[in-house]
């Protein structure tokens, strides 16, 4: 196990022979969602919308985010529609 008493941060537009002790240029499975503080992210998970949705469009982006201990989904569907949905 590697201990890291100071993250220096996620540096991704640098060489990893010249970032500093500390930091990282690649983020796998592990979020920041609390300064200082790094999580294991959680792995897939079903996800249900509490009213379906009307469109028969396709889902062309989906974004995950996070306002205080609920996430959300916001998604654009091909036709330009937005949809907002907290997750359950």
């Amino acid at each position: 196990m590697i201990a890291i008493t100071k993250w220096a941060g996620l540096v991704t537009n640098a060489s990893p022979y010249a970032i500093p002790p500390g930091a990282c240029v690649e983020q796998v499975n592990v979020q920041c969602l609390l300064p200082g503080e790094l999580t294991v992210r959680r792995g897939l998970a079903t996800v249900s919308f509490p009213a379906p949705v009307t469109s028969t469009s396709p889902v062309a982006k989906a974004f995950r985010y996070q306002h205080g201990t609920d996430e959300h989904i916001v998604y654009q569907a091909a036709d330009g529609s937005i949809y907002s949905s907290v997750v359950s």
